[in-house]
C-alpha cells in the first residue's frame, strides 16, 4: 500500500533531522578536538561552524552527484533499449535545484511507455484470440520468445462441422449475406464449443475444425460433453436456419452434418521459420474430416473409439461400415440419436 503524504512527510523530516544532528555533532566533536590540541580559547566555536559548513557542502555535493549520476545513467540505459517514447528530450545535465523535477519527468515518461505497451499488449491479446482461440493465444503469449516449429503426439477428440448447400447459397446471395450468415453460424457454434471444453483451431470456408483435450482413464464425463456439444450445435443451427431462410432475399436450402472422432493426433507448430500456425494433424483428424463429409443435415457421426467412450451414456446406431478416402480398408461410423435418459441426468 503507498505512503500517505503525510507519512512521506513525516519520514523525510525524520532522515533531515538525522543528517543536520549527524553534521552538529560532528562539528562539536571537530571543536572538541582542536580544544585539546589549542591554547587559544577562541578557536572551538570557529572550527565547530566551518566544520559543520563543510560537512554540509560535501554532504550535499556527494548527495548530488549520485542522484544526478543515477538518473543521467537510468536514462541512457532506457534510450539503448528504446524504452522512452521517441518525443523525449534527453537531459544533458542536472542542477541541484532541479533534479526533482527532472526526476519526476523522467519516471512519467516511463510509466507513459509502460501503460502504452501493455495496452498494445492486450489489444494484440484480443486480436490475436478472435484468430486462434483464447487458450492458444495464451499458450502463444507465454510461449512466443522461443516458439519453434514442432509437435507432440496428444490425445484428442476432433470435431469437423460443415454447411451443407454452402456452395450453391453463395451463387444464389448476394455476397453481404452470404458473410453475414457465415458469421452468425460460426459465432452461435463456438459459443457451443467453448461452453463444453472445446476449443476451435480453425474455420476453414464454412466448416470448423475444433479439438477437444481427452483424458486417461475414465473419459466417459468428458466425451459425453463432446457429443452433448454436437447435438446443441445442431440444435442451435436449426434456430437460426429458419430465421436464415425467412429474412433471405431467395429461397435457400442449408444444412449442418458433423463429424468426431477419438483418437491421438500431433498438436503443435506447423509450417515454415518465417510463418508458423498451431494446429492438429494426423489420422484422427483426417478420419473426423471424412465422418463430417459423410454426415447428412442433422446428422452427427462418430468413430468407434469415439462410440465406445460415451456410449453408455448416448444412442448409437451403427451404420455399415464404409470405405473412406486415405484410410485402408473399411471404417464403421456410428450415427448420434441423443443422449440417453438417466435419474441423474
Amino acid at each position: 500500500m503507498p505512503a500517505s503524504p503525510q507519512e512521506k512527510f513525516s519520514a523525510f523530516l525524520k532522515e533531515t533531522l538525522l543528517r543536520v544532528f549527524t553534521l552538529l555533532l560532528l562539528s562539536v566533536a571537530a571543536g572538541a578536538s582542536v580544544t585539546v590540541f589549542s591554547t587559544d580559547g577562541n578557536l572551538p566555536v570557529p572550527v565547530g561552524i566551518l566544520t559543520f559548513l563543510l560537512l554540509g557542502f560535501w554532504w550535499f555535493f556527494l548527495n548530488w552527484r549520485q542522484k544526478s549520476g543515477w538518473i543521467l545513467d537510468l536514462q541512457d540505459y532506457l534510450l539503448e533499449k528504446q524504452i522512452l517514447p521517441f518525443h523525449y528530450q534527453p537531459l544533458k545535465g542536472l542542477a541541484p535545484w532541479d533534479m526533482k523535477s527532472q526526476q519526476a519527468k523522467l519516471l512519467n515518461h516511463i510509466s507513459q511507455s509502460y501503460f502504452s505497451v501493455s495496452g498494445k499488449l492486450l489489444e494484440a491479446n484480443q486480436v490475436l484470440e478472435k484468430y486462434v482461440g483464447n487458450q492458444v493465444a495464451e499458450q502463444a503469449t507465454k510461449m512466443a520468445a522461443k516458439a519453434e516449429l514442432g509437435g507432440e503426439l496428444k490425445r484428442v477428440y476432433v470435431l469437423f462441422s460443415d454447411i451443407r448447400g454452402f456452395t450453391k447459397m453463395t451463387e444464389t446471395l448476394r455476397p453481404d449475406e452470404t458473410v453475414a450468415i457465415l458469421n452468425e453460424t460460426f459465432t452461435a457454434m463456438e459459443e457451443v464449443i467453448r461452453k463444453n471444453g472445446g476449443d476451435i483451431n480453425k474455420y476453414i470456408g464454412d466448416a470448423i475444425l475444433a479439438y477437444f483435450r481427452r483424458p486417461y482413464g475414465n473419459e466417459g464425463p468428458e466425451a459425453a460433453k463432446v457429443l452433448r456439444a454436437a447435438l446443441e450445435m445442431q440444435e442451435k443451427f436449426e434456430m437460426l436456419n429458419r430465421g436464415f431462410t425467412a429474412g433471405a432475399t431467395k429461397p435457400i436450402s442449408i444444412g449442418l452434418g458433423i463429424g468426431i472422432t477419438a483418437g491421438e493426433a500431433i498438436v503443435g507448430n506447423l509450417g515454415s521459420a518465417a510463418r508458423m500456425e498451431f494446429t492438429l494433424i494426423g489420422d484422427t483428424v483426417n478420419l473426423a474430416s471424412r465422418f463430417c463429409g459423410l454426415a447428412k443435415h442433422g446428422q452427427v457421426l462418430v468413430n468407434e473409439e469415439m462410440a465406445r467412450a460415451a456410449g453408455e451414456k448416448f444412442e448409437l446406431i451403427a451404420l455399415p461400415p464404409v470405405e473412406v478416402k486415405g484410410k485402408a480398408g473399411f471404417q464403421k461410423p456410428f450415427a448420434v440419436v441423443g443422449e440417453r435418459m438417466s435419474l441423474g441426468h
